[in-house]
């Protein structure tokens, strides 16, 4: 409970950090590149110089006090510098990309695809922070509620699980209201924040009386069932309604092309990946977890091995998927040779259109192949 009820503080302190640090990382590579050169390379050093410290080496005793601190240091540090490596890359991966974009002459869309994909991780950073500062809260509060409150009595254990009940209530139904009172512009507050959190006090309190101290909260399967269910939404609205609205929100162009096709990309992928991932054989994690592997070892040696090659056919698939729907997202305002190939219609330009019809065929065509060969090889 009490690591559901911390949740949004780490999923807002999270995204603010991640998009400060890297806001720094960006202005810090802006204005010039050479220093922003030599800047990615020694916070790139200080980010493994200060991981090493935090994951530390083999012991034959358990780490004293310093050393936990220690470690938790470097883990924070190293985490921080990550987001303003990541704003530096983004910030020199655009700015080579529109160097490429005009002295390559005819490869110049590969320029625009370098600075597009950037732009995506500059976006991103925000979103990764939050994803960064919800785990890192859970992490940290799931061990305190399990050694304090075993420790109490149990009356005022349960007390202090249904207050913890009845105040995550609260607060996810207000969240919730403050959503939609932000997306129908609801003017009376009470309509959209007091009300929600005084009827989710109640469910929670409900739910807290009827529940059993004794069961732990599942934070892994109510992160799992949130994390789905936002990818069944975005999966269920279509590529071409969501070039649509990026082209409101970034203008016509090929970025707006580029961020509907990532969105229902990861969506799509991360079901895929997903479902993959929960029907892996038990029998090479129970040999390996009896041999005395830790976690981190089981995944390594048994659940990579066997979700590898599924997740290479699963991600060459798509990448099919978006060099075909690329074509028709052009037409929405994607940008693109989609984009070229209605201008030439409307134009009644055949001739090249039909010479841009023949240059998608060969492009799908190619990448077939291509991928065949890269599924023969490694899957």
């Amino acid at each position: 409970m009490l690591s559901l009820l911390t949740l949004p503080i780490g999923l807002l302190a999270g995204s603010l950090l991640g998009g400060q640090f890297g806001r720094w990382g960006i202005s810090l590579g802006g204005g010039n590149v050479l220093l922003g050169v030599g800047a990615l390379a020694a916070l790139g050093a200080v980010m493994l110089i200060a991981l090493r410290v935090g994951v530390g080496g083999e012991e034959d005793s358990l780490p004293t006090r310093p050393q936990r601190v220690g470690r938790v240091a470097g883990l924070m540090i190293a985490g921080l510098t990550l987001f303003i490596n990541l704003g530096l890359i983004s910030i020199l991966s655009q700015s080579l990309g529109a160097y490429l974009s005009t002295r390559v002459g005819s490869l110049g869309f590969l320029g625009l695809f370098l600075a597009n994909v950037a732009h995506v991780l500059e976006l991103l950073l925000p979103l990764i922070g939050a994803a960064a500062g919800m785990a890192l809260v859970s992490a940290l509060t799931r061990p305190l509620g399990a050694k304090v409150l075993p420790s109490l009595a149990y009356a005022p254990r349960r007390a202090i699980a249904v207050a913890l009940a009845a105040l995550n209530g609260a607060l996810y139904a207000s969240l919730i209201g403050a959503a939609l009172g932000w997306l129908y512009r609801l003017e009376n507050p009470t309509n959209y924040l007091v009300l929600p959190a005084v009827a989710g006090a109640v469910v929670g309190l409900i739910i807290g009386l009827r529940a059993d101290v004794e069961t732990p909260t599942p934070i892994g399967q109510v992160v799992y069932f949130i994390t789905r269910t936002v990818l069944n939404a975005l999966r269920a609205i279509e590529p071409l309604i969501m070039v649509i609205v990026f082209a409101v929100w970034v203008g016509i162009g090929p970025f707006a092309g580029v961020l509907a096709l990532c969105l229902h990309t990861i969506a799509s992928l991360g079901k895929l990946y997903s479902e993959q991932v929960e029907s892996i054989q038990s029998g090479p994690l129970e040999a390996i977890t009896a041999t005395g592997a830790t976690r981190l070892q089981t995944i390594v040696y048994a659940v990579i091995p066997q979700v590898v090659p599924p997740f290479i056919s699963f991600t060459l698939y798509r990448w099919d998927i978006n060099v075909r729907m690329s074509t028709i997202i052009g037409f929405a305002g994607g940008g693109g040779i989609g984009f070229l190939l209605q201008q030439n219609i409307n134009l009644l330009q055949y001739r090249q259109a039909s010479v841009q019809m023949l240059a998608i065929a060969l492009v799908v065509a190619s990448l077939d192949y291509l991928s065949a060969a890269i599924r023969e090889h490694y899957v």
